[in-house]
C-alpha cells in the first residue's frame, strides 16, 4: 500500500457503517442472481442434443454473468463515490 501511495496509484476512502452494508447487499444480491442464472443454465444442460448446442449456452451464461458482474461493480462504485 505504501508503494501505491508513494507512486500516486492508490488513494484509500473511508466508507461509512451505511455504504457498507449497501455494498455488501449489493453484492448479496448480484451474487444471488448469478447463482439462480447458473442453476436455470444447468438445468438446460441435460435437454441439449449436441456439444454445440451445449456450448452456445455457456457462452451465453458467460456473457450473461460478465453483464451482472459488471452492473454489480458500476453500482458498489457509485456508491464508493459517494463519499
Amino acid at each position: 500500500m505504501e508503494k501505491l501511495r508513494g507512486r500516486g496509484d492508490f488513494e484509500e476512502v473511508k466508507l461509512t457503517d451505511e455504504q457498507k452494508v449497501e455494498i455488501a447487499e449489493i453484492r448479496s444480491r448480484y451474487r444471488a442472481q448469478i447463482a439462480e442464472l447458473e442453476i436455470h443454465h444447468e438445468g438446460k444442460l441435460p435437454a441439449v442434443g449436441s456439444f454445440d448446442e451445449a456450448e452456445v449456452l455457456r457462452a451465453e451464461l458467460k456473457k450473461e454473468k460478465g453483464r451482472l458482474e459488471e452492473e454489480m461493480e458500476k453500482r458498489v462504485s457509485d456508491v464508493r463515490a459517494q463519499s
